[in-house]
């Protein structure tokens, strides 16, 4: 995994290292890749807060995206915010790594490969760390 992570990140600029690195990044990385390789109902007996709390299949469908985001390098940026996951499944997904929601500050009228609609910055503290990260969601505009 951590050659992965190393490949991953060798890909990227100096300022993107230093921006993923305050975002706990590689931590949170690690517990995708966790999560992805053992599912829900192990993750969930191994975790110290017993973590996804969620056992909602749409839910635990959009903690799997989420995590598969991760493993490409998303959802630290504001350039490459996560995608297709649901409001609820943003906060679970942080969650399910320990972080505490802080708080939200929306761009409205974004676009992301030509779709309009909003980002979601979302700050979260860590429960045991006290670090604070802050995290992107974009949620594309519904048609009228």
């Amino acid at each position: 995994m951590s050659d992965s992570l190393d490949t991953l990140m060798d890909a990227w600029s100096d300022d993107l290292k230093v921006l993923a690195l305050d975002a706990m990044f590689p931590y949170i990385y690690s517990k995708a890749a966790n999560y992805l390789e053992i599912g829900p109902d192990l993750y969930r007996e191994s975790d110290a807060f017993k973590q996804p709390k969620s056992q909602d299949p749409i839910i635990l469908e959009d903690l799997k995206k989420g995590c598969m985001q991760i493993m490409e390098g998303k959802g630290f940026s504001n350039e490459a915010p996560f995608e297709k996951i649901s409001v609820a499944a943003s906060y679970a997904l942080m969650e399910m790594f320990h972080f505490r929601f802080m708080s939200r500050k929306s761009s409205y009228m974004v676009f992301l490969a030509d779709q309009k609609g909003v980002i979601d910055h979302m700050s979260f503290s860590h429960l045991i760390q006290k670090q604070m990260v802050t995290w992107h969601f974009f949620t594309p505009k519904k048609k009228d």
